[in-house]
């Protein structure tokens, strides 16, 4: 995973933590913790996005891929469409959905990420 990242996005790694897990429908995802050299600590939203993809696949171009994201990975629905889902909590989802969509990964004031959807 570092030599990937400085080899194909020229980012320097001092460490990379990662974790293979699936989920409860068996669909595995990754859990990745990348310290950068303090050179590249500054990154803009741009490059995330050349590593990062919270989007779901165009259904013309991989429908296949698209059809098994939508059905297994896309949280809800929940609030007011169901309001017995697991994640409500005091009327609200503890998960923080829907998200805002973005045409570009930002970084908010808090220093979290906004990922591009």
């Amino acid at each position: 995973m570092e030599q990937f990242l400085t080899l194909v996005y020229g980012f320097n790694c001092d460490v990379v933590i990662y974790t293979i897990e699936f989920q409860k429908r068996g669909l595995p995802h990754a859990h990745i913790l990348v310290f950068l050299h303090p050179r590249f600590r500054d990154i803009q939203g741009r490059y995330i996005d050349k590593i990062i993809s919270a989007e779901i696949p165009d259904k013309d171009k991989e429908p296949v891929l698209f059809d098994i994201v939508s059905s297994l990975m896309i949280h809800g629905p929940c609030g007011p469409q169901n309001t017995g889902s697991p994640c409500i909590s005091n009327g609200k989802c503890t998960k923080h959905f829907p998200k805002r969509f973005v045409s570009q990964t930002i970084i908010d004031a808090d220093g979290y990420h906004v990922y591009r959807r």
